[in-house]
């Protein structure tokens, strides 16, 4: 993000190499928020998830971008997509997005947990985890159209997810590592 003097976010920084990270050059993008998270499900698809539900979409492996409707005005902080069509969205008080167009149609999924959510991570088409605050991990097995909530060791707000099908990671404040093992 660019910043002010003061502080305040002025407009969003998007920067992007060709050389293997040599050189970076900046790419202009239709948002002045802040953006927090990237996916790419190849060379040429990719999206950016931010403040105010922004979620931007890239087509030509990130040299022009365009806005895609999150229908939320939550801020939105991890994104993860399994192929150029069905993705996932987490964010601010409990937001989850889906979506199996490439984000034409996003769909809100409703639950019962009011959290803030930081990272969703699928470990494959079916099977999907969501990690948040106080030591918040969801659990979804139907392609993220419902979600169930997972025992925590933890308080701690939980910031880092890696899952595989038979094992996963979690990493948050103050040290907590978790372990997820079928």
């Amino acid at each position: 993000s660019v910043l002010n003097k003061s502080g305040n976010v002025i407009d969003s920084l998007v920067l992007q190499t060709n050389d293997g990270g040599e050189s970076w050059f900046r790419v202009t993008v239709p948002s002045k928020g802040e953006l927090y998270h990237l996916d790419f499900s190849g060379k040429s698809h990719g999206w950016i998830v931010g403040d105010k539900g922004v979620i931007l979409h890239t087509r030509d492996g990130g040299v022009s971008w365009s806005l895609q409707n999150s229908g939320t005005d939550r801020a939105l902080f991890n994104v993860d997509f399994r192929d150029d069509n069905e993705g996932y969205v987490v964010g601010g008080r409990g937001t989850i997005l889906r979506t199996e167009s490439g984000g034409r149609n996003w769909e809100l999924v409703k639950t019962a947990f009011p959290s803030t959510f930081l990272r969703v991570d699928f470990a494959d088409d079916k099977n999907g985890w969501i990690v948040g605050y106080n030591g918040t991990i969801l659990r979804s097995s139907d392609k993220g159209k419902t979600w169930i909530k997972q025992e925590s060791e933890t308080t701690e707000n939980l910031y880092g997810l890696f899952t595989q099908k038979k094992f996963g990671w979690a990493v948050g404040a103050k040290g907590a590592i978790l372990r997820y093992q079928k």
